[in-house]
């Protein structure tokens, strides 16, 4: 079985949020805030919809997906951000996704910390780095080596540049980031303030592929 690797359309954006939403399942708090009831028909239509808005609101973000040469299906896909000498906007939660303000206050506020690592990062390199934003692969697909495809173009374009990579891994995907050449430097968990202490803890490792110039 082979995968062709390929931008993703706007048509196809409804798939890569349901496969997004089947290998996340509910094991990620961030992703569960991100995206309320993504699990339901009507949560992957909005999904679907927000991914097309996502993917035309930053012309330096590639969604790119793997395509099964037998069947036409996506079968994963990964966000590369390349920054060059830019930094991104500040995250924030808009839209009325959420059932209530609570719920978007709570879902601001882990967006504001996760991208505390990245925006670190950028400042220190005066905005150049590439960073995988997001890569998952519909668990049917699992361990056919996709995941190392996506993975592949991503430190290329990297190179390419002369820039540094950067991810915010899960804890199922940093052995993989690993044997693409990136070097864990820490675990993190998203600080709660005591109101909402009671909350599933939200974590990734944040890993860093060095520059490697092509000759």
């Amino acid at each position: 079985m082979g995968f062709i690797l390929a931008p993703a359309e706007d048509a196809d954006m409804y798939r890569l949020f349901e496969i997004t939403s089947l290998a996340f399942k509910k094991n990620e708090p961030f992703w569960c805030a991100m995206y309320p009831g993504h699990e339901t028909a009507e949560g992957r239509r909005l999904g679907g919809e927000r991914f097309v808005k996502a993917k035309h609101a930053d012309p330096h973000t590639l969604y790119l997906k793997a395509v099964d040469e037998q069947t036409g299906e996506i079968a994963g896909f990964a966000k590369w951000n390349v920054y060059r000498n830019r930094f991104p906007a500040p995250a924030k939660a808009e839209g009325d996704f959420w059932p209530s303000d609570e719920e978007k206050a709570y879902t601001q506020h882990l967006m504001t910390e996760f991208n505390r690592d990245r925006m670190a990062f950028l400042k220190s390199t005066d905005g150049n780095a590439v960073n995988l934003d997001i890569c998952v692969i519909d668990p049917k697909y699992q361990r056919m080596g996709i995941g190392g495809l996506l993975v592949s173009w991503g430190v290329d374009k990297a190179d390419e540049l002369g820039f540094d990579a950067i991810v915010e891994s899960s804890v199922f995907g940093k052995g993989l980031y690993e044997k693409n050449g990136f070097v864990f430097e820490k675990d993190v968990t998203l600080p709660l303030p005591e109101k909402w202490s009671d909350r599933p803890k939200s974590s990734y490792a944040w890993l860093v592929r060095p520059r490697r110039l092509k000759n």
